[in-house]
């Protein structure tokens, strides 16, 4: 069996004992996942995410160079989202006809589309409908509604719980239907708890919190609010927790609390409150799958390849394609199927598949591993984040020049921020990490670049401002900013390089007095992290607020409540060495501690 995504699923179905029957049930053939086992066969990107997503398989850290045809419905998708965001009804009509004629009899499209009509039928108040529209989208993949034994994805949930929610409210608001309503819940909860990712889950425990309340049961709702909140800080997920501390704040009105643990559910609440004000108005997200994912479109990709190595379209056609062929490849005139793409890449010998990872590797496990470990570093716990490593290493991974940059990089970053080696030396180690991979001169604007590349360009832009070369590190940000903005697709397919990328020019260019950039950059990034619902810089974005207001326009008391609001924010996300370096600064300042109530004793 070949290595690669068949491999790794192989490797999920034998580890977490799924039949391959149940698993594609509704997605696919059997004898078509076999041949996607076999590495004959690759699906579409949107059957492999269900495929992962059944079986509880957290893709965050995977990469996607998609053909034409799957870009294109990603595009639709985004716009059709946005425009139902924007409640322009007629507009998202058009784009479903077009979104329809591109997919055949796709059971995962045609499931999309009815989705989307039963939202566009509920915001106009036709719920009869929209249970109608609903019940047909779930049969799609889930043949008679049956959920109680089928292996379920992250959207099928999603799915479920709109449709049961709706049912309950329209058709059965009775002491036995909020009770029916209250066990399905429960049911997904489990369900959740066993194998899904933590994004599900505020859409499970709104309801079951408010009925919870309604009986006055607050323990309990208390309960379950804490731990919606808790998964939600760990992972630095927007999505559903500032509701869930609106309610926790309420439950505590009707309980008996701690004064610190109230007053620090205040403050943080309000923190977050500040920041929807700023990236505008809190909407509740109804939508069935924004794609929060690495997406590059495959013939930009085999563009960008081929200008980084040099190569000209014909010696890159060779036996696989005419020149000709890969000119309207590259112009978007001609669409290219999986099978060509992957060959086209691995012509340039590059050790990436159609689904990537950062690490190359067939166990779920190390992946695992691999998030855990990035949490850490976030959290800047160094020491932490070099026990995973090590975790990692156990592991016999696969012999490849990726693994070696992974493990070369890393080792370096927390060397480096453990005081282990000097920046000069560190620098130096980051530049061979990335030689593995790439030439030693490139043009970063047309060069494809994997997020493992653009991590470690950054330290290395962090590394030569740390030397004193500001100029030459905002020039090697810029040129990485750059290549996302002049490469096709939106922010949100790439929202976790161009943010790390913003907030560090946002640190440079208000050191060099560039405040109306600094300050631009800024917004973008409050307006990214509210479209990706991640919370991971807003911290940072809020402190740099206050520095600019301070430091370049002497507008010091106007500084202070972005200070507060850093501090608060980094508290809730557990970045905590942040959080101290903000309230020793703030206590140097006005001479108040921030964690301190008011009236306190020292």
């Amino acid at each position: 069996m070949k290595r690669g995504i068949g491999n790794f699923l192989w490797n999920c179905i034998e580890e977490k004992k799924i039949k391959k029957k149940e698993l594609c049930k509704g997605l696919c053939s059997q004898s078509e996942l076999s041949k996607i086992l076999a590495g004959s066969k690759i699906l579409s990107y949107f059957v492999m995410q269900r495929l992962l997503e059944r079986m509880g398989i957290s893709t965050e850290s995977f990469e996607y160079i998609l053909p034409e045809k799957d870009y294109e419905l990603c595009e639709l998708r985004y716009e059709i989202e946005h425009n139902l965001q924007e409640k322009r009804f007629e507009s998202i009509e058009a784009l479903l006809e077009q979104y329809d004629s591109k997919i055949y009899d796709n059971t995962v499209h045609k499931q999309y589309i009815y989705y989307i009509k039963a939202l566009v039928k509920i915001q106009i108040g036709d719920r009869e409908q929209a249970l109608g529209f609903l019940e047909k989208s779930i049969a799609y993949t889930m043949s008679n509604g049956v959920y109680h034994d089928m292996i379920l994805g992250l959207e099928e949930i999603k799915l479920l719980l709109f449709y049961e929610k709706l049912k309950y409210e329209y058709k059965a608001k009775t002491k036995r239907g909020q009770k029916k309503y209250y066990h399905f819940l429960e049911i997904m909860k489990k369900y959740v708890d066993d194998t899904i990712e933590a994004s599900i889950y505020p859409r499970i425990t709104n309801d079951m919190i408010e009925i919870c309340i309604e009986h006055k049961q607050y323990k309990k709702a208390e309960e379950l609010c804490k731990k919606t909140i808790t998964l939600l800080r760990e992972n630095f997920m927007l999505d559903g927790l500032l509701d869930h501390m609106k309610v926790l704040r309420n439950i505590y009105h009707n309980r008996k609390v701690d004064e610190k643990e109230t007053h620090q559910i205040e403050q943080m609440y309000r923190a977050l409150c500040l920041f929807y004000k700023e990236a505008g108005d809190h909407k509740e997200e109804y939508l069935i799958g924004r794609s929060m994912k690495q997406i590059s479109l495959g013939a930009d990709a085999i563009k960008q390849i081929r200008n980084t190595y040099q190569l000209s379209q014909q010696k890159l056609a060779n036996d696989i394609y005419t020149r000709e062929s890969v000119s309207r490849i590259e112009n978007r005139k001609k669409n290219i199927s999986y099978k060509k793409l992957r060959e086209i890449i691995q012509t340039f010998g590059i050790d990436m598949d159609i689904y990537d990872t950062m690490l190359k590797t067939t166990d779920f496990r190390v992946l695992e591993l691999e998030r855990k470990m990035m949490l850490c570093k976030k959290r800047r716990k160094w020491n932490e984040a070099q026990t995973v490593l090590e975790q990692i290493k156990e592991y016999s991974l696969k012999d490849s020049i990726v693994n070696e940059q992974f493990f070369q990089y890393n080792t370096a970053i927390l060397q480096y921020e453990m005081k282990e080696i000097n920046v000069d030396e560190y620098k130096e180690r980051l530049e061979r990490a990335l030689y593995l991979t790439k030439p030693k001169q490139f043009d970063i604007v047309n060069g494809y670049l994997t997020r493992q590349e653009v991590y470690i360009m950054n330290c290395i832009s962090i590394s030569i401002y740390e030397m004193g070369n500001k100029e030459e590190a905002l020039n090697l940000w810029s040129q990485l900013l750059e290549h996302y903005d002049t490469s096709v697709g939106y922010d949100i397919f790439n929202y976790h390089n161009i943010i790390l990328i913003l907030t560090n020019l946002i640190k440079i260019e208000e050191e060099l007095g560039n405040i109306d950039r600094a300050e631009m950059f800024c917004k973008r990034v409050v307006q990214l992290s509210k479209m990706a619902q991640r919370a991971d810089r807003i911290g940072t974005i809020c402190d740099s607020k206050g520095w600019i207001l301070e430091h370049h326009k002497n507008e010091k008391e106007k500084a202070y409540p972005y200070y507060e609001q850093a501090f608060w924010i980094f508290v809730l996300f557990y970045q905590d060495q942040f959080s101290e370096i903000v309230r020793a600064y703030y206590k140097e300042n006005r001479k108040v501690d921030l964690r301190k109530i008011v009236g306190e004793d020292e």
